[in-house]
């Protein structure tokens, strides 16, 4: 059986166990591994763009945030050596906001006065609020890497933009693929436990009703739990068999569900959110997830953009990044501001954050990206992947026609 690992989904991933990255406050300078001490970080000169990274390099969100500052600093390697942003050489100073929601406005503010013209978020939307609020104040734009919370762009009371796509997003790719596959019903397994896995599902459904389909239950449970006997009774009690079941569950709660689902004799498809590409899903075994679907954000196809990434990068460290797609997020935020600076003709905050609300169509390797016309959530392009013969599989790539409101 051939295991593809891939960490993604900032909510899934901030639930993975990772090693400790270390818990200074020192700032991180691109193009080096190294830490730097903050006298380093002088204000950007002419010429140059400062970006500031309010990161989770420790705690709940560092899952997210150290692949994705992984993939920045690849990113802004590669752009200085071809001319930078518009012309404009990019500095990154990253400092660990330890996940810590109240420590977020103080880092925010130190990365203001070294001269961050553009500041990204943490991980998730509870360690934003402050850095959001803090950048706002000072009319700076601040985009999140690895976010799918649709919550995230309006937590801080100021403009702050997505770079994946969101979860409403996602969920509706995911809809409108099940419903072009033949699939007319759906039964959800929700938790209330996170925003991620209590509303992912709430974006199927409205998606799925708008394009003709029918949601005929839904069931919770609680993050962590191993025994899903009450939930799979429900399902298998039900009077009628869903075509589909949809849920944002990951491991190690997706395997103990699709198994306890599969010892029961329920055979319905299963349909999940961009946690299910993980190589731990497999845990419940191939012919458990046999026919599986998934929402994901780019994939590793040769001769494509992503896959080019994954191969640039792994040369470039020594070793493939340990969140492929939440690395290429990193790449991706960049490929966004180059799209905005040059727009704007200016490395001006106030400019760069009125060219990121006018952008349409930009090309990143993680796909396509519009953010005209949204309050910061991306149109943006969505992978869907399958499970079959054991393996991950590339099924399709679409922005959705239609995009649930969150």
């Amino acid at each position: 059986m051939k295991l593809r690992i891939k960490v993604v989904g900032a909510v899934a991933a901030a639930l993975l166990v990772i090693a400790a990255c270390g818990s200074d406050d020192k700032g991180g300078v691109s193009g080096s591994t190294e830490p730097a001490t903050e006298e380093s970080s002088d204000g950007g000169g002419q010429g140059e763009i400062t970006i500031g990274f309010a990161a989770a390099l420790t705690g709940d969100g560092a899952a997210g945030d150290v692949p994705a500052l992984e993939g920045l600093e690849y990113a802004v390697d590669q752009f200085n050596a071809s001319g930078g942003l518009d012309g404009h050489t990019i500095r990154v100073i990253s400092k660990d906001m330890k996940s810590d929601p109240a420590l977020g406005g103080t880092v925010t503010e130190e990365l203001i006065a070294d001269g961050a013209q553009v500041i990204l978020g943490p991980a998730f939307p509870g360690m934003a609020a402050g850095v959001i609020q803090a950048a706002g104040a000072k009319g700076i734009p601040v985009l999140s890497i690895a976010s799918t919370q649709p919550e995230y762009v309006v937590v801080g009371g100021a403009p702050a933009f997505l770079t994946a796509f969101g979860d409403n997003v996602q969920a509706s790719a995911a809809a409108e693929f099940a419903l072009g596959q033949g699939a007319r019903t759906v039964f959800t397994v929700s938790s209330p436990d996170l925003s991620y896995t209590r509303n992912t599902p709430v974006f199927f459904v409205q998606a799925f009703e708008n394009g003709g389909g029918k949601s005929i239950g839904d069931v919770t449970f609680s993050l962590g739990q191993t025994d899903f006997s009450a939930q799979v009774t429900k399902i298998a009690n039900l009077d009628e068999q869903p075509d589909a079941i949809y849920t944002a569950m990951f491991p190690p709660d997706t395997s103990n569900f699709i198994r306890a689902l599969r010892s029961a004799g329920v055979k319905t498809r299963i349909v999940g959110a961009d946690g299910f590409d993980l190589a731990a899903l497999l845990d419940a075994g191939a012919e458990a997830l046999e026919g599986t679907w998934f929402t994901t954000h780019g994939w590793n196809t040769p001769g494509t953009a992503f896959a080019d990434f994954l191969d640039g990068i792994t040369a470039a460290n020594g070793k493939a990044p340990e969140g492929p797609a939440l690395a290429a997020l990193g790449y991706a935020v960049v490929q966004v501001l180059d799209a905005a600076v040059t727009k704007a003709g200016s490395i001006d905050p106030e400019a760069i954050a009125e060219a990121l609300g006018g952008l349409e169509n930009v090309d990143t390797i993680t796909g396509s990206i519009t953010y005209q016309g949204t309050d910061g959530v991306p149109k943006k392009t969505v992978t869907i992947g399958a499970i079959e013969g054991g393996e991950f599989v590339y099924k399709d790539a679409f922005v959705p026609e239609f995009i649930a409101v969150p």
